[in-house]
């Protein structure tokens, strides 16, 4: 055995031969402190999931924002080889058909290069 523990056991020992208000003395400071400790432990696993969940959602924000903006880009490139197309002459059907656009989206296309 250990110096630490032969101290506890002692320390303990002579807590139990004190009169009957000393150990309940000693057993509710006693309680207070393991219920003190239980509660800060508590705190700090509460707090350690509160992060974990904040760092999740954020994740996951960031992750649909960046899905956003690569959807973004991507139609904006769509978008162009449409222009593209249109200024080289091809049919707006072949086009409807080769970007996997709805015509009308094309003919809108078509007609906004128009106005410019």
């Amino acid at each position: 055995m250990n110096d630490e523990t032969l101290r506890s056991a002692f320390e303990s020992w002579e807590t139990l031969s004190g009169t009957p208000e000393e150990v309940f003395a000693y057993e509710s400071r006693l309680k207070r402190v393991i219920d003190e400790e239980a509660a800060v432990r508590e705190a700090e696993l509460r707090l350690q999931e509160a992060v974990q969940k904040a760092t999740e959602k954020a994740t996951e924000r960031a992750t649909e924002l960046a899905n956003q903006k690569s959807e973004r880009k991507a139609h904006e490139e769509k978008i162009r080889t449409v222009q593209s197309l249109l200024t080289m002459g091809v049919e707006v059907e072949k086009i409807a058909v080769a970007t996997k656009l709805d015509k009308q989206v094309v003919l809108d296309i078509q007609t906004e290069m128009d106005h410019e």
